[in-house]
């Protein structure tokens, strides 16, 4: 008796995302692997979006779900993971487009390793100008398959799972769900990342480029409130997410003992470096401190909390400048863990 074919969810939170839409629509009708759903969430769009996608709609494999005001791309993915049937799940751009094997491949290598929670790959990386470069973990030489509790520490040091190119086993992902938190605006596959690498599944590497993704002009803003923020979160980020997983997971509880100072140490070394910059927060302050004290109680003092832990703060930027010198790789965590793969 043949088994029956694994279902396939492609998620994709869209605004204002009209011009992009079809090209991306008619790349998943050109898939090899036909069984898969295709969940659209129209997040209060002001254009033409539900004009576009009306055609495809024929297609009984393609549903829209609109809602409004706009919630954001986070609260959007949020919705449509919670709406998926699907065996495993994908969430390309709406402004991305697949190749046809794309489908085809990742179920393959995630049906042929039960044991892993994602399979993902290098994107190909387009300019509106249309040129084409690449750019991000295909600089790095990846092995095939990361396993357990390589996998978490290599994610501490820095996400190296390009979310378009993913694809995530649904059953792992529903697991881990009720610890993520959404309202991170750079680094949210990054904390979804580390909560499933804690579960203790794989992650396997595929090097071919089976997804064409859209670098836009305003994706390179560097402006100075949103620096601080993108800044902010490469330390919040691994910290709170490890402190999280650490409910449910041995190798993340055994990490959070090895690891956990670390990481409040080196948030507190950057939030010194915001504040000079006159951009630290009071919330993500006490954020981090509940992170690491384990409860909320009454708030910290950011002076208090540099003083008592100077040592562990100089000591710990120390370490990761020395390791810095060592990678070829800009890390955004923890770098002192010092994989061999970012050097």
């Amino acid at each position: 008796m043949s088994r029956v074919p694994a279902l396939v969810s492609i998620l994709v939170p869209a605004y204002n995302a009209a011009h992009y839409l079809p090209e991306l629509c008619r790349s998943i009708q050109a898939q090899t692997y036909s069984d898969y759903e295709v969940l659209i969430g129209d997040d209060g769009s002001s254009d033409d979006t539900a004009t576009v996608l009306a055609p495809f709609l024929q297609d009984r494999r393609f549903r829209v779900l609109a809602w409004k005001p706009n919630r954001g791309l986070n609260q959007g993915l949020a919705m449509l993971c919670a709406a998926m049937r699907g065996d495993y799940w994908s969430s390309p751009g709406a402004d991305d487009a697949l190749h046809p094997l794309f489908l085809e491949k990742r179920v393959a290598l995630l049906e042929g390793n039960p044991q892993a929670f994602v399979a993902h790959g290098p994107p190909e990386l387009v300019s509106e100008s249309d040129k084409a470069r690449e750019m991000g973990p295909i600089n790095l030489s990846l092995p095939p398959r990361i396993s357990p509790p390589r996998s978490l520490e290599i994610l501490l040091q820095h996400n190296i799972i390009n979310q378009p190119s993913a694809m995530v086993r649904s059953s792992v992902t529903k697991e881990v769900l009720p610890f993520l938190h959404w309202n991170w605006a750079y680094s949210p596959d990054w904390f979804l990342w580390i909560l499933h690498a804690a579960t203790g599944f794989d992650i396997m590497w595929d090097p071919r480029m089976l997804i064409r993704c859209r670098l836009h002009a305003n994706s390179l803003s560097y402006e100075a409130q949103k620096d601080h923020l993108r800044r902010a979160e490469r330390r919040l980020v691994p910290l709170i997410a490890l402190r999280q997983a650490a409910h449910y997971s041995q190798w993340a509880s055994g990490c959070w003992t090895h690891l956990g100072r670390r990481l409040y140490w080196q948030w507190l070394r950057q939030a010194l470096a915001l504040r000079s910059r006159k951009g630290l927060r009071s919330e993500w302050v006490q954020l981090a401190a509940q992170a690491y004290y384990g409860f909320k109680g009454k708030p910290v003092s950011f002076g208090m909390e540099v003083a008592k832990h100077a040592v562990g703060v100089l000591t710990t930027d120390l370490l990761c400048r020395r390791a810095l010198k060592r990678q070829r790789f800009p890390i955004s965590g923890l770098a002192h863990v010092d994989d061999p793969i970012f050097r």
